[in-house]
Formats: structure tokens, C-alpha cells, sequence
């Protein structure tokens, strides 16, 4: 919206001050805040690594948050995130998952974070590969020893010939001694005892084209060629896995790599969230979390597995093949018990339902279901049934009953809920996320004629606020991929250390790394051993000019002239950091910079924009298949 207008423009034609409306599935074009908006989730795993969908509000409701979570006696002590304390910001290259609204554009062009990513992509020219490297340095010895058996051939050659000289008295140099074809003159006074003068000047000359031949052999210009035959036949390998190489250099390189820097989202793991644990009466998980699932195995009870498919089924948003990161985890999980969500939608969900979404406020998302009294047994006998799901914490704290393994409804003691409080906390530190699952069976007139109202003052609903019963705590992560530890074993067994880099936040970065074996436990409490980006990026003193040793904002623009500040502690978190997370795009240039300044040979590995930069820097760089398109283009092979 401009001048009060509505209007339809391209991408490129946006500046500061336009109002942008937000759309479900949008790109964002440039960085903005929002004005207004309802239920809005960014997906922003692209752009910094977040595997999580994160909340959107207004300027407004964002500062009321944070005070409200500060005021918190309960939070003390603890960070603010973008879960508790959501963000206004919209950051360009994400996408918006739900919601609507519009946002304000405040910055357009290479100043936006995309912008930037971009700028630093911009290359000088190609640079020199290790291999070319050696090769040069193999061809000037080459050619210096060529040089040196060429002088040294070429004096043995005239010693030899001074020496037959004088010992076979063949030595005539101004004539009287010897005719033109070396025999001796009978009578020296004759025109033809001329001497051999311009017979030793073509042996001199014989001797000089022996050396020169000796310096064009030793010059080894078949072994570039040699070289590129080799290279042209791995990337013709190389295609037959399905791998898409653009630099045919690229191939000799990551055969000498050394050091390989990973991004987690997308790379170590699948970016698909996954129920893989669950709590319902006891702990449990799931033992093939990705194929068919016998829910009756797990779950005894059969009224907890019809209370788990209305829960899983009716209080979500999309379908399997689109809906947010959590919900998706959820629709998978039923889909593979073999019950048909949709099914269920049609059963208990008229056009007309009453549904309360997820708000960073509320930290929960309610769906009132109908039911059939004869058959779903009400327990009032009022055939209307709530269901919670949300940040696990928040829908405890309302939780007054929950279901035993066997499905019996048992009051929920204090003693009980710490254990689950403390499962959850376990949950956490194995990079889990928990969601709650609740239900509670309405009476006529609660919270209103239409089950709508709030009490005075609560952020929260009136028939969410108490008298919740407990279904489960499920445990959903982005798990790794099934290749991945192998492969992590096998670099190390190669002498190639592998380091994770990544957006997400430090405990989530801690337990994939153990996972995959980047690290082993307990290794994370050594110095320098696992950090964040902010942290990494002050000890290591930035990237500085060369000549000037000013800080550098815009990484890639001054080439050759980027040094590492402090190369003494880059030289300490060589060889010890393990994992960066938190990391900014430019704290992954950063490390690549340096590792590249010590000598080593960097692979990156990402799919994501914030990847770029590393990728284009790195000596090779490998974008996933299902990464972005800046990623694509900044990379050397796509795989």
C-alpha cells in the first residue's frame, strides 16, 4: 500500500515507507516490522538456521511481552527468545507460514539481510586451487633443475671438449695446424690450413641447443592435461550419484579437505520435525519414527488412542503436505498409526467450529469438538469437548486429572507433575521439543453460550484455564539424517575434523552434534570446545583489512585483504571448536576465513541463504539439493 493506494508491484520497485500486506506462504521481499497481524509464523530456517516456526506480533505486544516476562519471577535468570518474547522484525529471504496482516518496509536493497548475503557473494575472479598451487610450485622446481642440468650439461660438454683437445693435440684455433676437416697440414703455409674455428663455434652451438632441449623437456606441460582428463572422469563419477558439479576444480579440492564445516538444518538433519518420544501415564519412544507406527503397542487404552487422533487430527491446522514444522510432526504421526485425520475433521468439526489459535501470548491453541453423545460418552452429558495443545509448561500448569496407561482419568498430584516437569527438562537437553496435549468435557454454558469468554484480566480463555485433563507430552525433533554418524566416523578416521555450524541455539546444536558424533559427552564443558556466534566472533577479533586492520562489515569486498584480528586464538579454535551455534552468516565467513588463513583446505556443506557466504569462500562448497537458490548459486556442487 502506497499513498493509501493498494496496488500490485514487483519485488524491486518496493521502497522504505510501503506498507506490504502479509499472506500465508509469502516470501518476504525486504526487511520490515509489523504493523499489524493475527497469528502470524515465520518460517525463518533459511536465513539463520531456526528449525522452528517463530511468532510475529506488533511493536507494541512484543514490548508488553518482554516486560511481562521480565516481571516474571518464574523467567529470572533465564535468556529471552524468540518463543517467550516474540520479535516484530521480518527478515527478507524467510517465508510467512500463517497469518495475515500487513508489515512496514524499512530497509530495501543490498542493506537488507538478504541484500547483504548477496553483496558478499560478488567474487573478484577465481582463485587459485591447492592443486593448481602445488602444480605451480612442482613446475618451477621442475624447471629450476632443468635449468641448473642445462648449465651443468653444457660446461661437462666444453670441459670434454677441451680435454680431447689438448690430449689429441686437435686444437687449432687461428690455423697452421690442422686443415677444416680436423687432419694435419702438410705444408702450413697452404690457403687451406685454416684452422677449426668455425668448427668449434658449431660444436659451442651443438652444446647450447643440447641444454636448451634438456629446459624444454623438464618443462612438464602434459600434466595439466593429464589433470583435467582425471578430473573430467570424477565429475562424469560424480554425476553418476546424482551430483551436480559446476567447478570442475572443485572435484581435486575436496579430495585434499581437511577441515569440513557443516550447517545443521537441512544438512546433518532432514528439516522435518518428528514425534519421536511420548509420555502418555509413562515414558516412551518411538522406535522407527518414520515408518508405519502400531499405536495400540504403544498405547493400551483405547479411549487414549481415540483421545490422541482427535487431539493429533482436530486441533491442528493443514495437512501433510502443508502445515507448520510442529503440526506437520503431529499430522505424520497419526497419518502413520493408519488414522485418517481427515476423517476425523469431517466427524467433529462443523463449518461453524469454534477454534482459539496460538498466540505467543497464550502459548496454546484450543478446538471445541461436537460429539456424538451415544458414542464419544460425554462426561457431563453435553456433547462438546475442548482440546489444548501447546507449550508444555503453560498447559500443565491447568492440568488437574490425566490418563494412566490403562486410559483411567486419575487426579494429577503435585509428586506427578515434577516427574513430568523434570521429563520435560530431560526432553530438552536430548534437542526435543514438547507439545501438551489436554482435553476437558464442556458443561452447557461454560465460558459463555458459545464457550467464548474470558475471565477479567486472563490471557486465556475460560474453559482453557483449569479442569484440563492430561492426554501426553510428545517430543517431536528434526532428526538426523541415517548416513550422517557414519560418515562422521569415517572423516575422522581420515584425519578430517568435522565442525558443525549453525543457526539454531546452543542446547539443540550440543545434543545433534552428540548424535552424530561431532562430539562425545561431557566434551561440550571444555574451553572453546562448543560456542556461539557473538562469543566465537570476539575472541577470534573479527575480520579486520590487511593494511588497515579496520574492521571489515561487508564480508568478500576487499578480497585477499581480509585477515582474521586475533590469528593467535584462531589458531586455539582450530584445534578445538567443535560446534558454533548461534551463528550469524557472518561468523560462518569468519571461521572459513580463518581456517583458510592457517593453511587449511575448507569444505562447507549448507542449503540454507545464510550459508552462502561460507559456501562461496570455502575452497569447495556443497549445497543440498533441497537448499535455496542463493545457496545454489553460491556453491560449487549441488548433491
Amino acid at each position: 500500500m502506497r499513498d493509501g493506494k493498494e496496488l500490485t508491484i514487483h519485488r524491486n520497485n518496493i521502497k522504505c515507507g510501503d506498507l506490504i500486506k502479509i499472506v500465508g506462504g509469502m516470501n518476504i521481499p525486504v526487511d520490515g516490522v509489523v504493523i499489524t497481524g493475527s497469528g502470524v509464523m515465520s518460517d525463518e530456517s533459511a536465513m539463520t538456521g531456526e528449525s522452528d516456526h517463530l511468532p510475529k506480533e506488533t511493536v507494541d505486544k512484543c514490548l508488553h511481552r518482554k516486560d511481562e516476562f521480565e516481571a516474571d519471577p518464574a523467567n529470572k535468570g533465564q535468556d529471552r527468545n524468540p518463543h517467550n518474547v516474540p520479535s516484530p522484525v521480518l527478515l527478507s529471504g524467510t517465508q510467512i507460514q500463517t497469518g495475515e496482516g500487513w508489515f512496514l518496509c524499512i530497509v530495501v536493497g543490498e542493506d537488507t539481510c538478504e541484500g547483504q548475503i548477496m553483496a558478499s557473494l560478488e567474487s573478484a575472479g577465481p582463485e587459485q586451487t591447492p592443486l593448481q598451487g602445488k602444480l605451480d610450485v612442482i613446475a618451477v622446481d621442475i624447471g629450476k633443475l632443468g635449468m641448473y642440468a642445462a648449465i651443468l650439461i653444457f660446461h661437462c660438454l666444453l670441459l670434454r671438449n677441451f680435454i680431447e683437445g689438448m690430449i689429441f693435440r686437435k686444437y687449432d684455433l687461428f690455423g697452421g695446424e690442422l686443415l677444416d676437416n680436423g687432419s694435419e697440414c702438410i705444408n702450413p703455409t697452404d690457403a687451406d690450413c685454416t684452422g677449426r674455428l668455425s668448427g668449434y663455434i658449431k660444436d659451442y652451438l651443438h652444446y647450447l641447443i643440447v641444454g636448451i632441449t634438456i629446459i624444454v623437456v623438464a618443462v612438464p606441460e602434459g600434466l595439466p592435461l593429464a589433470v583435467m582428463i582425471s578430473l573430467a572422469y570424477s565429475v562424469q563419477r560424480m554425476l553418476e550419484d546424482h551430483n551436480f558439479v559446476k567447478r570442475l576444480t572443485s572435484c581435486e579440492i575436496m579430495g585434499g579437505a581437511n577441515n569440513i564445516c557443516s550447517d545443521k538444518t537441512g544438512t546433518l538433519t532432514k528439516n522435518q520435525m518428528t514425534l519421536t518420544n511420548m509420555w502418555a501415564g509413562n515414558d516412551m519412544a518411538i522406535a522407527n519414527p518414520e515408518g508405519d507406527i502400531a499405536l495400540d503397542a504403544l498405547v493400551s487404552s483405547q479411549r487414549s488412542r481415540d483421545l490422541m487422533a482427535q487431539a493429533m487430527s482436530c486441533n491442528t491446522i493443514g495437512t501433510t503436505e502443508n502445515a507448520s514444522a510442529t503440526e506437520l510432526a503431529m499430522l505424520k504421526f497419526i497419518s502413520q498409526c493408519k488414522v485418517d485425520y481427515e476423517a476425523l475433521r469431517k466427524r467433529y468439526l462443523p463449518e461453524d467450529k469454534t477454534r482459539f489459535q496460538f498466540d505467543s501470548a497464550r502459548k496454546r491453541m484450543s478446538t471445541i469438538l461436537n460429539l456424538d453423545a451415544n458414542v464419544d460418552d460425554p462426561e457431563h452429558g453435553y456433547p462438546k469437548r475442548v482440546h489444548i495443545k501447546g507449550a508444555s509448561e503453560y498447559v500443565l500448569d491447568t492440568c488437574t486429572h490425566y490418563l494412566t496407561k490403562t486410559g483411567d482419568k486419575m487426579p494429577l498430584d503435585d509428586m506427578l507433575k515434577q516427574e513430568i516437569l523434570a521429563l520435560i527438562t530431560t526432553y530438552a537437553k536430548q534437542s526435543l521439543r514438547t507439545i501438551a496435549f489436554g482435553y476437558k468435557d464442556l458443561k452447557e454454558g461454560e465460558g459463555g453460550p458459545d464457550h467464548e469468554g474470558k475471565t477479567e484480566g486472563s490471557k486465556i480463555h475460560t474453559i482453557e484455564e483449569g479442569d484440563i485433563t492430561l492426554i501426553m507430552i510428545a517430543g517431536i525433533k528434526d532428526i538426523i539424517r541415517d548416513e550422517v554418524p557414519g560418515a562422521v566416523i569415517k572423516c575422522n578416521e581420515a584425519g578430517v575434523r568435522v565442525r558443525m555450524v549453525t543457526g539454531d541455539n546452543k542446547i539443540t546444536a550440543i545434543a545433534i552434534a552428540k548424535e552424530c558424533g561431532i562430539i562425545t559427552e561431557g566434551e561440550e564443558d571444555e574451553h572453546a570446545v562448543c560456542m556461539e556466534g557473538p562469543e566465537f566472533n570476539e575472541y577470534v577479533g573479527g575480520l579486520v583489512h590487511k593494511d588497515t586492520r579496520e574492521e571489515i562489515k561487508i564480508m568478500g569486498k576487499v578480497g585477499d585483504k581480509e585477515v582474521i584480528g586475533n590469528i593467535d586464538n584462531m589458531r586455539i579454535i582450530r584445534n578445538k571448536l567443535k560446534v558454533l551455534a548461534r551463528s550469524r552468516p557472518n561468523d560462518k565467513y569468519i571461521m572459513v576465513s580463518g581456517l583458510r588463513q592457517l593453511g587449511d583446505i575448507v569444505a562447507v556443506t549448507g542449503d540454507g541463504t545464510n550459508d552462502a557466504p561460507a559456501l562461496k569462500k570455502a575452497d569447495v562448497g556443497f549445497a543440498m539439493k533441497t537448499g535455496t537458490n542463493v545457496a545454489h548459486n553460491a556453491a560449487d556442487i549441488i548433491i
